[in-house]
């Protein structure tokens, strides 16, 4: 599914430009400055469509049958920019039928895009730009400072909280990034010669886990990914903090990460490390995507090939036996992380796997013995492995059971110490949540071995030994009431979590769209700092997401499509917002 251009588009009525607020001139001249590369963005699920709102005729059977065979296909999805991960970021939640969804629990059923049903442009950005190069990025950048549309971000659409959507917003796409080098003797740039030279691979933004464990393989090296094929390291995950299951032991993103090239609002190209620009490395180490700047490539530590040790413990999922699995995994948790171990334990998948990148067998096995009594405890089993590579862990036990994706899906996660593992009801008020949900899981991926090394994450990630989750989904023609009732379950069910765990926090690339006090809960005591290196950086805040450092707020009608479960976050209606709303001719 590609997308025509966007002046091709425009003659043949699938867009109005009253959809977006700038003149036609002004679309003229940005089209002409990028080399005539503007595209429309055209929803994920249009070719299932016989029509798109107001326009022609768009549906294509044999593109609609593979959109259906590959919705939770994460790499396809990520290879169309229409499409998102999670899907709630493609429609406009608070619009009944401004969406271009399918059935997610049964993408063939004709309900979902049969007449009267029509697709909708939702919270996919109209406009959107491939981003080659220095310019691309100066030439949005001066076309929002005239114009005020909003700039977005995009990446491979791993977005929870929906930092890469918006309606009316031109989007810079990151995918042509695909730079990959890696360099035996690497020093920052603009450090002092004596500087030790690191075992380093750059990464452009446009690369995702699975090419990089894949190269990691193939030249016999170790990159710390996460847990999903489709992430792109050089954004938001690495800006965000970047957990892996090899944390423990090697840390998050922000620690491996070396270099950044980034174009800031003023046009510049910049390189933050830590010789030159160190308060915006310290920013882009932790303190999110989308609103510093532009990241083009980051340069990352890494290590030779090594052998990982890993336990698979398996048990019968039921209410009952996750409960106490939980609880007794729980009381172990803290000596674990100290080893070294990382890990994810997935109630629906009846097991739980752990990792180590040094132990032998024997080690391993010794170590490892808190876990093995646990999954006794409920009657359980558990099988021991040793992988060649972490690739090669992450391809048997990690990309087949990867997060869900192609639906609607909000979630609430808070980090874990040792000490909140200790109080019964804290852990209790966890596992409820978690098997409340339509989806909860344990990641003990935290650098609990690892000082801080100038990041600005919260520090509570130190101290952390779990990162848990809850969450729900909603299907297509989902009313407002019905996504606010998900909402508020996530906060009702998390509330006493929260309450205590005061002194912790959340994890802001996955963390509930509606977090309370989320500076705090996100950046603990860096907060003030980071919003300081946002008014230097970006003084006029031409790059604005939602929740994130200096966010201008919800009444934003970048922000018109998210719910308010209080009541409190918008001035005026939906509806009134509706009225108002530049984007009236839908694609």
């Amino acid at each position: 599914m590609k997308s025509t251009s966007f002046f091709a588009n425009l003659a043949g009525g699938l867009l109005s430009l009253n959809a977006v607020t700038a003149s036609q001139a002004d679309w003229t001249t940005l089209n002409a400055t990028v080399g005539g590369r503007l595209q429309v963005g055209v929803p994920f699920s249009q070719p299932c469509f016989p029509h798109a709102a107001g326009g022609p005729k768009v549906q294509n059977e044999a593109l609609c049958a593979e959109i259906q065979a590959r919705n939770e296909d994460h790499i396809f999805r990520a290879q169309h920019f229409g499409a998102y991960e999670l899907t709630q970021w493609e429609q406009c939640q608070t619009q009944k039928g401004d969406e271009c969804m399918m059935d997610w629990t049964n993408p063939t059923n004709a309900a979902a895009f049969a007449p009267p049903r029509q697709c909708r442009q939702g919270s996919v950005p109209p406009v959107y730009l491939e981003v080659n190069d220095v310019d691309d990025v100066r030439a949005a950048y001066n076309f929002t400072k005239k114009t005020k549309v909003p700039l977005v971000v995009k990446n491979s659409g791993h977005d929870y909280i929906g930092r890469s959507a918006g309606p009316g917003s031109l989007a810079l796409w990151m995918k042509n990034l695909q730079k990959i080098e890696l360099e035996t003797q690497f020093v920052p740039a603009g450090c002092p010669p004596a500087t030790k030279p690191a075992l380093a691979l750059t990464i452009g933004a446009g690369q995702q886990f699975r090419t990089i464990l894949d190269f990691a393989k193939e030249n016999n090296i170790t990159f710390a990914a996460g847990a999903d094929p489709s992430v792109g390291a050089s954004g938001g995950w690495v800006m965000g903090g970047g957990h892996s299951g090899l944390s423990p032991t090697f840390g998050l993103g922000v620690d491996r990460v070396l270099e950044f090239k980034i174009v800031t609002p003023d046009g510049v190209l910049r390189t933050a490390n830590k010789c030159q620009n160190e308060d915006l490395f310290f920013a882009l180490r932790g303190g999110g995507g989308g609103t510093f700047g532009v990241v083009l490539e980051s340069t990352f530590v890494v290590e030779p090939t090594i052998t990982v040790q890993v336990v698979l413990g398996m048990y019968n999922a039921t209410r009952e036996n996750s409960k106490k699995l939980i609880q007794e995994l729980a009381k172990g948790a803290e000596g674990l992380a100290a080893d070294g171990w990382g890990g994810y334990v997935t109630p629906a998948l009846a097991s739980g796997v752990w990792l180590h990148p040094s132990f032998s067998e024997e080690e391993a096995q010794k170590s490892s013995q808190s876990l093995l009594d646990a999954f006794a405890s409920v009657g359980g089993s558990h099988m021991f492995f040793t992988m060649p590579t972490f690739t090669d862990f992450f391809d048997t036990f990690i990309a087949p059971n990867t997060d869900q994706v192609g639906r609607p899906q909000v979630l609430a996660t808070r980090l874990f110490s040792g000490a909140a593992l200790s109080d019964p009801v804290t852990v209790d008020a966890m596992i409820d949540g978690m098997l409340d949900s339509d989806f909860g899981q344990i990641l003990a991926v935290t650098p609990y071995n690892v000082k801080d090394t100038g990041t600005s994450v919260n520090p509570a990630w130190r101290k952390a030994v779990w990162h848990t989750l809850m969450s729900y989904n909603w299907n297509f023609g989902s009313t407002l009431d019905e996504i606010v009732a998900q909402y508020n379950k996530l906060t009702e069910k998390w509330a006493v979590v929260r309450e205590r765990t005061a002194d912790s926090g959340a994890y802001l690339n996955e963390a509930d769209v509606f977090e309370p006090n989320y500076q705090t809960a996100f950046w603990g005591d860096n907060y003030d700092k980071l919003l300081a290196i946002k008014n230097k950086y970006d003084p006029d805040h031409l790059l604005d997401c939602w929740h994130c450092v200096g966010w201008k707020g919800p009444q934003d009608p970048l922000y018109k499509c998210y719910p308010d479960p209080s009541g409190t976050l918008k001035s005026s209606s939906s509806e009134e917002k509706r009225e108002s709303d530049p984007i009236k001719d839908e694609l």
